[in-house]
């Protein structure tokens, strides 16, 4: 087989995984882009592999300041563009640079789960599966036909880290299995069907803080959700912000949500919505934590 001239855009240990698992296929990447409006350890790893592998790097700029980054991906004459774990869109003039097009590994179910931090998404809202899905990029987001998904269950034990890496194989093994017909241009492009849609905004460290009100085992599935390296879940204690990591629902009581009911031998208890939850794990240390007190007050 002939391989395409492959440029990667993507960035974080799934950007790596996906230049991994291209090599293992003897594809040579022209070039790892990686999205300009992102900085930090998950650039940096997603680079430092890159070069590791001698694969040069470059940042897709904002908008108004594209001309040149557009001349230096036509000098590459790509044949194929790939994307996964990125966070800008492509531009429909950087699109048209590809002439076998631009395909994108996303990180959950299309078309119920477009938009951005959808793996999250999943496991906040309760859901008991998720997957990766293989579709073509067009003007929209997360909107071009499907070429194939791989599902895998959420199960009880599970959080953002052990979801994230079955996210990694699911992803290896769809990118191993349908390369070959992306390369030859004869994937399926299955249109997706707009009556299920539904687009997910990226989340924000905001986003994390606890709603009481909410039954105990919705808060537990967003401390799931934002396990480590996310931000966390977090309730505030006397101006002070307690990450909450770790959880399960308890008993129920009759404390109005967001109350303390029990801090005995270390069995934090706080009232919701609907039960109670059981604090596992929480930073900082939770000393001001006494039966009584109002989180979020």
């Amino acid at each position: 087989m002939v391989h395409r001239r492959v440029v990667v855009f993507g960035y974080g240990p799934l950007a790596v995984t996906s230049l991994q698992t291209l090599a293992a296929l003897g594809v040579k990447t022209e070039t790892l882009v990686v999205p300009g409006n992102r900085t930090g350890d998950d650039v940096e790893v997603a680079a430092s592999y890159a070069r590791s592998m001698g694969i040069p790097t470059r940042v897709q700029p904002a908008r108004k300041r594209i001309a040149p980054f557009l001349a230096q991906i036509r000098a590459l004459g790509p044949e194929l563009f790939f994307v996964w774990s990125y966070s800008m869109l492509l531009p429909q003039e950087l699109l048209g640079l590809a002439p076998l097009g631009a395909v994108n590994l996303h990180g959950g179910l299309l078309p119920q789960y477009r938009g951005g931090h959808v793996m999250n998404w999943a496991i906040a809202n309760g859901e008991q599966e998720t997957g990766a899905t293989l579709a073509y990029l067009d003007e929209g987001i997360d909107t071009g036909p499907v070429i194939a998904e791989r599902r895998f269950p959420i199960e009880a034990h599970d959080h953002a880290g052990t979801v994230r890496d079955k996210l990694k194989l699911a992803g290896a093994a769809l990118l191993h299995d349908w390369w070959p017909a992306i390369e030859r241009g004869t994937a399926p492009r299955v249109p997706q069907d707009e009556s299920s849609a539904r687009y997910y905004r990226m989340r924000t460290a905001d986003d994390g803080l606890i709603d009481w009100s909410m039954s105990n085992r919705r808060i537990h599935n967003l401390v799931r959700a934002l396990t480590a390296p996310w931000p966390g879940a977090f309730a505030t204690v006397e101006g002070t912000r307690l990450v909450i990591r770790r959880t399960e629902p308890a008993g129920t009581s009759s404390a109005a949500p967001g109350t303390i009911v029990s801090t005995s031998n270390g069995d934090v208890r706080v009232a919701t919505g609907e039960g109670d939850l059981r604090i596992l794990d929480a930073e900082p240390a939770w000393a001001r934590l006494t039966v009584g007190k109002r989180l979020n007050s």
